[in-house]
């Protein structure tokens, strides 16, 4: 049996700020990862910040961390659970994955973008690291295609429903190569 110590959420829109925010809830630290912002904010501009700054490129999971804490229905048990979620992104933090223990796929629901992010994950993926896809949608074949055999053996789809924290249902979706 896998034991979850840290895990990694790769987007951090909606559905997966929250997902990182309940596996901050169950004691799970977390990074939440998303894309470098191409364009400086007016804020960032007055500030003299530029492209390169970790504040502009980390902005999107920073961002959504604060939004975490003022969400009407509030994803944390405890908002000091928030301290379990570190912000990064792809171009910096990608690395980072290698040292997770699962890896949860949550971008744009566009096949093209998550075979793209899964290419780039299982360039850094251990073995034995779960990997899964919150998606209903897209096929887990599709996704996977020209990933290793390996990788597919450790991926499968996670669909978590909003909000995470009250909706009691996680669906589990084995791929065809999914191990057990």
């Amino acid at each position: 049996m896998k034991t979850i110590r840290n895990a990694a959420v790769i987007g951090s829109g909606v559905m997966g700020a929250a997902i990182a925010a309940h596996l901050a809830n169950s004691g799970i630290p977390c990074l939440l990862l998303d894309i470098v912002p191409t364009a400086l904010t007016p804020e960032e501009e007055a500030a003299g910040l530029t492209l390169s700054h970790p504040k502009v490129r980390n902005r999107l999971a920073v961002q959504a961390i604060a939004g975490l804490k003022k969400a009407k229905q509030a994803p944390f048990y405890d908002e000091a659970f928030a301290e379990r979620l570190t912000p990064g992104n792809l171009e910096d933090d990608l690395h980072r994955l290698g040292g997770v223990d699962w890896i949860v796929e949550v971008v744009v629901e566009r096949l093209d973008i998550k075979k793209q992010v899964l290419q780039r994950v299982e360039s850094v993926w251990q073995p034995g690291t779960i990997v899964s896809t919150n998606t209903s949608g897209i096929s887990l074949r599709d996704m996977t295609a020209g990933c290793g055999e390996a990788f597919k053996r450790h991926f499968l789809g996670t669909h978590f429903f909003n909000p995470p924290r009250y909706m009691n249902l996680l669906e589990i979706i084995p791929g065809e190569s999914t191990d057990p």
